[in-house]
């Protein structure tokens, strides 16, 4: 999973379910070998092969299980069609998941999603080939970061001037918005808008 110094592995949705998990399938030549193999369900995201501040892929098998990671996925949202390019076939199905801890009082969420592909089933002779190879997912494994903005208000550098001294000038006008504030921005960071909401409404309610 070694890239070249300056090369970053950026697959769309239609290019990872295409050209890799449809072949992946198939038992066909991938076009790089840049996706391994990995129980990524029963394993703690952060503990995954890989950078951690990097989004890292994974193939695995459809019968694994992620009870011993010491935690669990939960879906969010809904699945997402990916539609191929040309034919506008609906060609797999997108589902976003978080990762949750087991704390002893409840089960939090935490910054750690992961985007699970799976194939379309087809009575094609191909897909058929497919089911003998077995049955596989892709996954994108990636954190969802927080970036904080400050604002600072900028102040004018004022002369306090009482009506008796100078009567020409007016009085400074008031600032009516506040004089600093520091906002925290979520970044999507891979999440569209329904799974934004999605998440959000999973963490108010834990």
């Amino acid at each position: 999973m070694k890239m070249p110094i300056g090369f970053r592995f950026h697959p769309t949705d239609e290019e990872l379910v295409v050209h890799y998990l449809k072949r992946k399938a198939l038992s066909l030549p991938l076009p790089a070998s840049v996706i391994s193999e990995f129980d990524v369900l029963g394993t703690h995201p952060w503990s995954l092969p890989g950078e951690v501040n990097e989004k890292r892929y994974f193939f695995s098998s459809r019968g694994r299980d992620g009870g011993g990671s010491g935690g669990y996925w939960k879906p969010i949202g809904r699945e997402k069609p990916i539609i191929e390019t040309g034919s506008n076939e609906v060609v797999g199905m997108r589902r976003t998941l978080i990762f949750c801890g087991r704390k002893p009082s409840n089960h939090t969420n935490t910054r750690w999603f992961l985007h699970q592909y799976r194939l379309l089933h087809s009575n094609s002779t191909q897909m058929v080939k497919r089911e003998m190879a077995g049955d596989w997912l892709v996954f994108r494994v990636f954190q969802r970061k927080r970036k904080a903005r400050k604002h600072a208000a900028k102040m004018a550098t004022c002369i306090d001037f009482t009506a008796e001294d100078c009567p020409v000038f007016n009085p400074p006008p008031q600032s009516t918005s506040p004089s600093s504030s520091e906002i925290t921005e979520v970044s999507p960071n891979g999440l569209d808008e329904e799974e934004s909401s999605a998440f959000i409404t999973s963490c108010i309610r834990n």
